[in-house]
């Protein structure tokens, strides 16, 4: 949250350059010198914010991917017959790739591809 903070007042700050240009308050070589270096800070900051949304991300499908991998380890025996809350719970939505074959999204963003000849 701070970093959106941070952000928005480095870019608050660039309006406030740009006013002052147009007014004639600041000349041209240093409303860009400063502009740019509130441009790269800004960059820098939604990078860094980037990193921290994308490890979030990658939090939740490892988190996914372990529920799988208990629901199948918990099973005592193979599983001969569909049991549709099972597949709801892992399976995220069905694709029809052609008419010989279905992809099948799991959670944990895996992919299983299946013939239907």
């Amino acid at each position: 949250m701070d970093m959106h903070k941070e952000v928005a007042k480095l870019r608050e700050q660039m309006h406030v350059l740009a006013r002052l240009k147009t007014k004639g308050f600041l000349n041209e070589a240093k409303y860009i010198e400063q502009t740019m270096e509130l441009t790269a800070k800004v960059n820098k900051l939604q990078a860094e914010l980037k990193k921290l949304t994308r490890s979030d991300d990658e939090d939740e499908t490892i988190n996914q991917i372990e529920m799988l991998i208990d629901f199948f380890e918990k099973q005592s025996k193979p599983i001969t017959e569909f049991d549709e809350s099972a597949f709801e719970s892992i399976v995220e939505k069905n694709v029809v790739v052609n008419q010989h074959e279905l992809e099948f999204h799991l959670i944990g963003e895996l992919k299983l591809r299946e013939n239907i000849e």
